[in-house]
Formats: C-alpha cells, sequence, structure tokens
C-alpha cells in the first residue's frame, strides 16, 4: 500500500533506488549508514514530499479523501502499526491522530495486533509513563 506513495514521490522527485527503498523502512529498522543517508539528503527535501502530497490531497473529493486515509491505515496494519518514512509524511499531510484513531478500530474490527506503543503513536506512550512516574515520584518526596 505504501507502494503507491512511494511510486507517486519516484516520479515527481526522480527518487534514486536507495531513496526509495528507504521510503518503505520504518525508522526503527534504519541501519546507522540508513540514517546518515536520511538525514543528510533527504529529510530536507522532505518539505518539498509533503507539499507536493498536500496538494494532492487537496484536490481529491471527501470519498477519494477518505480512500487516501484509508491507504494509509492499510499500509500501517501491514506492519503492525509502525510507519515507514512514506506513511509518516503522508500521516502529517492527513492529520496522524484520525489515521491512528481509524487504524485502531479496523484493527480492532479486523483482529489485527499492533506493535506495543503504537496506540498513541509510540513516542506519546513513553512521554505519557515517564510524566506519570516522575509525579507519583515527587508526590511521594513531598510528603
Amino acid at each position: 500500500m505504501a507502494e503507491e506513495f512511494i511510486n507517486n514521490l519516484k516520479k515527481k522527485f526522480e527518487l534514486s533506488e536507495k531513496e526509495t527503498s528507504l521510503m518503505g523502512k520504518t525508522m526503527r529498522r534504519l541501519t546507522r549508514e540508513d540514517r546518515r543517508y536520511y538525514f543528510k539528503y533527504m529529510k530536507p527535501k522532505e518539505k518539498a514530499y509533503k507539499e507536493y502530497l498536500e496538494n494532492q490531497y487537496q484536490s481529491l473529493n471527501p470519498d477519494q479523501k477518505s480512500d487516501f486515509i484509508e491507504t494509509v491505515v492499510r499500509s500501517l496494519l501491514d506492519k503492525g502499526g509502525d510507519p515507514d518514512i512514506s506513511d509518516s509524511i503522508v500521516m502529517g499531510v492527513v492529520g496522524r491522530i484520525p489515521v491512528y484513531n481509524r487504524m485502531r478500530e479496523k484493527a480492532e474490527k479486523e483482529g489485527f495486533k499492533l506493535n506495543p506503543l503504537v496506540n498513541f503513536g509510540g513516542m506519546g506512550t513513553v512521554i505519557m509513563l515517564v510524566g506519570g512516574i516522575t509525579a507519583i515520584i515527587l508526590y511521594l518526596l513531598a510528603k
């Protein structure tokens, strides 16, 4: 499913094979060399990618917009809820909260098992846990 977005970006921006393969990987799966390449060459172009996809998304009618979101959700579910780089770019255009909400609904309905820390976008869960634990510790120290 993510291949659809990757192919659109590949046609428009003439992405190399390395860039195309990196677009299909999650940030967790990138090697050190891949990360270096991504942040040096691809991250600076990410704004242009988002603008292109934003223009494409805004030109769609409401039914096509929901299909666009469903494509992202299906791609996320295929990976257990972890977004690859292209999914992250598309979610930046569409909005992360609607995509994650739809993904959770669909996962519950179809019985998909999501990877841990996906329900709140991964890092949000970690931040909430650290904040909660810190609050408890500070409360106990204050007494």
